[in-house]
């Protein structure tokens, strides 16, 4: 690849980005199903590409562009993570039921993944665990897995992960608007009797002066260095030292360099930013700056990522993957719902919605549930959301880990995907449901 060529490939992203973009903001519906301007835009080219219509041509380097971007992305999810222990223990029920829902989509999807299978031999090896990823963690974990499973030379899990996430967006806001509608009737609400319409910046548009906040501040001045220009060499030296942290591993221990790339950032991220704390440096970093430039990288991975989906692939599966879609959906709702009602003190209705949009389409999502049947933003649904990320961030390993489980079959994979469920049920029932049973509203 010459400088010219990759210059007229970053010409073409940016291009067919603000068509995405221009598109949402003019389709009103693909604003209410959140779903993203990176991934309408990655499907606009993809229509126009050489596997449709053959009107524009995707540039080949897309193909290895989300592996490449989704290190950074992972980098950038340990940086400012703090437990606050007073925080920790009135939290743990909100996490108790959310990581049961997390550990059902692990041990059946892959379960289910491997019966339907059987049915449909072509489908990838392990493409059942892209479940959990797609709906609790979005398109750029979903994307973060795929890439995971390429470096062990499994194709295809990359366009299952990025079908699913699409499709958790779809069954977020249907489904979750459905329960929304339902619980309100019911009473179940704590701040409103009806759903509130939201405003239609909510969903897309120029946002009103009053709104608009600051996306980062500046740390240092100009003179010394740009300030964007810091704060992504924070990230990139994160993937730098997971990097060779893990190359000098695997000098001795050979294992190591088998374990995908995404875990390279998580782990570089975590030493730097222990490291930055410790030497009191943290103040030359700015996290809203270092999750705008995180955010820049993801809309590029998704956007590739569906610009260069296998076409003849989803078509020849989309059957198994709806029919995966529709049992884990199904099962996701009276878990996250009954567990809620069970486990949480205060706002159980509130939590419920934010933990379902969020285990099915993205944190953004549960934000709109929320506010749906909290206008006023008085409930902790999203604070309690956010701890919750804090101190159970601890499971995106799972992202680099089980690819490699699964290429020597499903059982630990489903065994640890199982022991999460019933384990973190148990705890919510043994330490938070008997203290709090209440009667049915």
């Amino acid at each position: 690849m010459t400088v010219a060529s990759l210059c007229n490939d970053i010409l073409v992203l940016a291009v067919f980005l603000l068509v995405g973009f221009f598109v949402r903001e003019l389709c009103k519906p693909l604003q209410k199903l959140f779903l993203p301007s990176s991934l309408i835009g990655g499907l606009i080219l993809l229509l126009l590409g050489q596997q449709i219509l053959g009107i524009v041509e995707v540039p080949e380097s897309f193909g290895s562009i989300p592996s490449v971007m989704i290190d950074i992305v992972m980098a950038a999810t340990v940086f400012g993570v703090t437990i606050n222990r007073k925080k920790l223990g009135s939290y743990l029920d909100y996490s108790c039921m959310t990581m049961t829902s997390y550990g059902m989509q692990l041990g059946l999807g892959v379960l289910l993944g491997w019966l339907l299978q059987k049915i449909w031999p072509g489908l990838p090896d392990g493409w059942g665990v892209m479940g959990v990823f797609s709906f609790h963690g979005g398109h750029g974990t979903a994307a973060a897995a795929g890439a995971a499973f390429e470096k062990l030379g499994i194709e295809g899990n990359m366009a299952v992960g990025m079908v699913l996430s699409t499709l958790g967006l779809i069954v977020a806001m249907l489904v979750g608007m459905i329960m929304v509608n339902f619980g309100i009737r019911r009473g179940w609400g704590t701040y409103v009797k009806e759903p509130k319409k939201q405003p239609d910046y909510f969903y897309g548009g120029v946002l009103p002066e009053e709104k608009r906040v600051a996306s980062g501040h500046t740390v240092t001045t100009g003179i010394s260095i740009n300030h964007l220009a810091l704060q992504v060499a924070w990230l990139l030296t994160a993937l730098f030292i997971g990097r060779k942290l893990f190359g000098f591993l695997g000098a001795y221990i050979p294992f190591f360099n088998e374990l995908p790339s995404v875990l390279h950032g998580i782990f570089g991220g975590a030493i730097l930013w222990q490291f930055l704390k410790a030497t009191k440096l943290e103040r030359y970093v700015d996290l809203k700056t270092i999750k705008l430039a995180s955010g820049f990288c993801l809309e590029i991975t998704v956007f590739t990522a569906m610009a260069t989906l296998d076409i003849e692939f989803v078509s020849t599966y989309i059957v198994p993957v709806l029919i995966y879609t529709v049992i884990l959906a199904v099962l996701t709702v009276p878990i996250i719902f009954y567990l809620a009602y069970r486990f949480c003190r205060e706002e159980w209705f509130e939590k419920a919605c934010m933990a379902f949009g969020a285990a099915t389409g993205n944190t953004s999502t549960g934000l709109a549930l929320v506010r749906a049947v909290d206008p006023d933003s008085l409930s902790s649904a999203g604070d309690t959301h956010g701890v919750y990320s804090a101190i159970m961030s601890w499971k995106d390993v799972f992202v680099g880990l089980t690819p490699i489980w699964l290429t020597s079959g499903i059982g630990l994979t489903c065994g640890v995907g199982f022991a999460m469920m019933f384990g973190f049920a148990a705890f919510g029932f043994i330490f938070f449901a008997r203290k709090n049973k209440r009667t049915a509203a």
